[in-house]
């Protein structure tokens, strides 16, 4: 069944959600910088896949549809100016929330076991939800589980943003583990502004951070220690690995981007300027642009 068919029946009724970040504090939004106000998400609707969960920016089974899937502390609402832009210019596209990326079990405290395969596993089972021909598109973290479901035969594509390496890339750098037991609060103010978006302390963050989410330390420690590995030779679809220029080089250390496009036999862009959450950034729209001239070089 595919899933215009799932969405027009009792089945997505069922599981129909609203989104449960940013508006239920009752606090009203106020004026933003282009690039960090994520409320338009707040209007759209998930569809519930097993521990996943779907957010529809176009479907019209036309073309292969792109899905975005976001790294840690982050979920689909970071991809909110990607599915209009995208959806504005005739290419379906979707962004997921994967399981430890939203609280779907009884308790974010239940997700603190989650580990990397878990989030591939359950965009595995989008992949085949959605039933049609598909463009996968990783950031960060998010990259790690897109790497794991790129073998599926509907996977025609595949976009890396600002990628965490698998375990077995030739020179990956590790990064020192976080403590395991509890979920792991987001990055600080400060952190955000330097890491995420390379802004000055005057840039007005706070409604960014109150949609920041905890980690599980299991899949952070995975990326963190290099223990998830993926088989290149199982990914056989053309890809791209875009680079952000102004990324933090303790995760991100020079060459590595480069060297995971070539480990995956994908195209490799520097993206001057952008830093790493280049989905919401200051040019959030020269990334969007960027991954739009890739996919129309495909032919899609």
């Amino acid at each position: 069944m595919c899933f215009d068919e799932l969405a027009s029946g009792s089945w997505m009724k069922r599981n129909m959600l609203t989104t449960h970040q940013g508006s239920e504090t009752g606090r009203p939004y106020r004026a933003l910088p282009d690039g960090l106000d994520f409320s338009a998400m707040d209007a759209r609707r998930a569809c519930r896949v097993e521990d996943a969960r779907v957010y529809t920016g176009r479907d019209t089974g036309a073309s292969p549809g792109l899905v975005f899937v976001a790294g840690g502390y982050h979920g689909a609402w970071c991809y909110s100016h990607y599915l209009d832009f995208f959806a504005g210019r005739a290419v379906d596209c979707f962004a997921v929330d994967l399981p430890g990326q939203w609280p779907h079990a009884e308790s974010w405290q239940a997700c603190a076991g989650l580990g990397i395969e878990d989030q591939a596993r359950a965009l595995r089972a989008v992949c085949v939800q959605l039933d049609r021909p598909l463009v996968l598109a990783g950031h960060s973290m998010g990259a790690l589980p897109v790497m794991g479901a790129a073998d599926l035969a509907c996977v025609r594509g595949v976009v890396l943003l600002a990628p965490s390496p698998p375990g077995n890339l030739p020179g990956a750098a590790p990064v020192p583990a976080v403590p395991v037991g509890g979920m792991v609060p987001p990055p600080d103010e400060a952190a955000v502004r330097r890491r995420f978006l390379d802004v000055d302390d005057a840039a007005p963050v706070d409604d960014l951070l109150r949609r920041l989410t905890p980690a599980s330390p299991g899949m952070l420690n995975e990326r963190y220690l290099l223990r998830y590995t993926v088989d290149p030779a199982g990914v056989a679809c053309p890809g791209i690995c875009f680079e952000a220029e102004l990324d933090d080089s303790a995760r991100h250390p020079q060459g590595q981007d480069k060297a995971v496009a070539d480990f995956f036999g994908f195209e490799y862009r520097l993206l001057k300027k952008q830093p790493h959450s280049m989905m919401y950034g200051p040019r959030w729209r020269e990334s969007a642009e960027e991954i739009l001239r890739w996919y129309r070089r495909q032919g899609f």
